[in-house]
């Protein structure tokens, strides 16, 4: 997985024509890089994030920004009362602590570089 901006991209390798190939994951229109090697891909993906951000910069006049979307999640009555209460010892709301929550954890699984 690679990190840019913001974005996320995800690699696979394409066994039929050996290369890696990549897709960013959280960008509202398709984009795709390949590579033949670790650094090239890598390189490829920064440059499709910094060519689609120019583009979009030059055709909305305005910065692009990763997709953000709003996710539903179900939690069993357990989950819930516990969420609760542990929001209302933190002080927070319950989607407050919940957004907390997420983001410690994608910190320590990302090392920091969370997207």
């Amino acid at each position: 997985m690679l990190l840019h901006k913001g974005f996320i991209g995800k690699i696979e390798f394409d066994d039929r024509r050996l290369l890696l190939t990549g897709e960013v994951l959280n960008a509202l229109d398709l984009l795709e890089f390949d590579g033949k090697t670790a650094e090239e891909i890598k390189v490829n993906f920064i440059k499709c994030i910094e060519d689609y951000c120019e583009m979009h910069q030059q055709k909305n006049s305005q910065e692009s920004i990763p997709f953000i979307g709003n996710y539903k999640i179900s939690l069993t009555t357990a989950q819930q009362n516990q969420v609760m209460k542990a929001a209302k010892l933190d002080g927070s709301s319950m989607e407050t602590w919940l957004n907390r929550r997420i983001n410690d954890h994608l910190g320590d699984y990302f090392n920091g570089d969370a997207a």
